[in-house]
């Protein structure tokens, strides 16, 4: 391994946009230089470590398990230089700086959607890239700072990240408005004859919290169509004679067009959070984005 003080730092930038674009063209386009330029750069990175860094793949080229290992501490020691020539302070007026949150449909809609507007109301030139959430790759995202921030739920977050409380939300019935039962409140009997709609992320097939709240109480209800996020979910109920469990936040939007009211049983509120990773800690950026996080949060409660 070269020594630190023999090693152009710039290479480093090089590598982190490899590591991202998985292409000498992207990149080079990307670092406004030329694909040689990038070329003769990746040649003296893989005499800096020893290490052929990519290999040629059918579409781009793939890093090598120890390129792979070094995307984590890369990113960190080109966060630790921007904020050394950043200074301690961040003006949102002039940034230009792009976020990478990881988020649920659900987090995109209630909390992301009025965040994005919040911040761009300040900071014209904030980007944001927002990528769906995935709970088996979220500590390797975070870790490799792929993703700078996820909104989710305790439960599907890595342990111990650093995180802030964003709000909490609870489950509630809904169905069309003008359903043969959307005047009266309904019974378990009834809830549980009636057919349901089922949003699930996952292939767990027809099966949620609510129906481990009905095992539990030994019922069991009838679900007929899972959906894999909350898009489609007004439309399908609209019209039609389905019902379904949802968060409230979700479907508040709607009930002019549904009919929405307490569970005939109780299911515990879940919590929403915002993770990150730990070498973020001191970045200006990310703090200020953090604390439009904490005051958006506080307006939603």
């Amino acid at each position: 391994m070269a020594n630190i003080r023999n090693v152009d730092l710039n290479l480093l930038t090089v590598l982190d946009v490899l590591l991202t674009e998985r292409s000498v063209s992207r990149a080079a386009e990307r670092l406004n230089l030329t694909q040689p330029a990038v070329s003769g750069a990746l040649k003296r990175l893989r005499t800096t470590f020893n290490d052929p860094l990519f290999l040629r793949a059918q579409q781009g080229i793939r890093p090598t398990p120890f390129a792979l290992e070094l995307i984590g501490p890369v990113k960190a020691v080109l966060q630790d230089i921007d904020t050394i020539f950043a200074g301690t302070e961040f003006i949102a007026e002039t940034a230009d700086v792009t976020f990478t949150i990881a988020a649920t449909d659900y987090a995109q809609t209630t909390f992301l959607s009025p965040l994005i507007k919040r911040v761009k109301a300040t900071g014209p030139n904030i980007r944001f890239s927002v990528v769906s959430a995935d709970s088996k790759r979220m500590a390797e995202q975070l870790d490799r700072q792929e993703i700078d921030f996820a909104v989710t739920v305790p439960e599907m977050s890595p342990p111990n990240p650093p995180s802030i409380e964003l709000f909490e939300d609870r489950y509630v019935c809904a169905l069309d408005a003008g359903h043969p039962k959307a005047e009266h409140r309904l019974s378990l009997d009834r809830f549980c004859d009636l057919d349901h709609v089922l949003v699930t992320p996952s292939s767990d097939g027809f099966f949620g919290p609510t129906d481990e709240a009905l095992r539990k109480l030994d019922r069991e209800r009838r679900v007929s169509v899972t959906i894999p996020n909350f898009l489609s979910l007004p439309s399908i109920l609209k019209d039609s004679e389905f019902i379904t469990v949802a968060p409230e936040r979700i479907l508040r939007p709607f009930e002019g067009d549904l009919k929405i009211f307490p569970t005939p049983f109780p299911l515990p509120r879940f919590r929403m959070i915002g993770v990150w990773n730990n070498h973020s800690d001191k970045s200006p950026a990310h703090s200020w984005l953090r604390d439009q996080m904490t005051e958006l949060a506080a307006e939603m409660r």
